[in-house]
């Protein structure tokens, strides 16, 4: 076994099967910001071994008190480029295809196609959607992530078996613009939705499946809100096993 990992694989839920189960998992991860930070470099770190990253932007200054594998250097060059540099310097045995394309509901099935699971870390909620109702429409597992100010939320999708992001927000609901956020409540959004990539990828429970987590970093308080299933819902409403 890889010495790299090994304080992770003497852990009894991982072991060296776990790990190969990591090894040979995928996650397409949407968005390389303040949220894809943190997910990104745990993803790597771990050794999932295929990471696809979706990003269009590019770095800009005010993007650094919370996007920390982006440097003052790398301002004006696109974000998947300059993620992409830090993380083949933290694992260089992970592959990661980087997409510089901005995902619409019209790329959006073929971009996230062939990977195990989704996770949103992107800061519109426009595009929160997009990638709802792709992984809905793919059966692909999506951890969805938003943070606004000192407050996120996380919330795990995977129709029929739990609600989905339109089941809670009907008509983008939660279209409300972001107030602005700290590098900490990013951060710890963030590795939130990165350690329930690694249960999701160890066969673990999903302790959040058919609850909404609720982040309050100026209490340091969560709270769990129990969700359902809309039968009704535009996205996943005809969706059965």
């Amino acid at each position: 076994m890889n010495d790299r990992y090994s304080a992770q694989t003497i852990i009894s839920q991982i072991g060296p099967e776990g790990q190969k189960r990591l090894a040979d998992a995928s996650a397409v991860v949407v968005g390389a910001g303040g949220l894809g930070s943190p997910v990104l470099t745990y993803l790597v770190s771990a050794g999932i071994g295929r990471i696809g990253l979706i990003d269009h932007d590019t770095v800009s200054l005010s993007n650094l008190n919370r996007q920390f594998l982006h440097r003052e250097s790398d301002v004006g060059r696109l974000k998947v480029l300059s993620a992409k540099e830090k993380l083949s310097a933290i694992n260089s045995e992970v592959d990661i295809a980087v997409c510089d394309e901005y995902l619409t509901d019209q790329n959006a099935k073929t971009l996230l196609t062939g990977y195990d699971l989704i996770l949103g870390c992107v800061d519109s909620q426009e595009a929160r959607f997009v990638i709802n109702r792709a992984s809905a429409a793919l059966r692909i597992p999506y951890i969805d992530g938003g943070v606004s100010g000192f407050n996120g939320c996380v919330m795990f999708s995977h129709p029929p078996k739990t609600p989905c992001l339109s089941c809670v927000f009907p008509d983008g609901e939660s279209t409300k613009k972001p107030t602005g956020v700290i590098g900490p409540t990013a951060g710890a959004i963030g590795v939130i939705e990165a350690n329930l990539a690694l249960l999701w990828f160890l066969g673990l429970r999903i302790p959040i499946e058919g609850k909404l987590l609720l982040y309050d970093g100026l209490r340091m308080s969560t709270e769990f809100i129990n969700i359902k299933r809309d039968s009704k819902c535009i996205v996943c409403g005809g969706i059965s096993d």
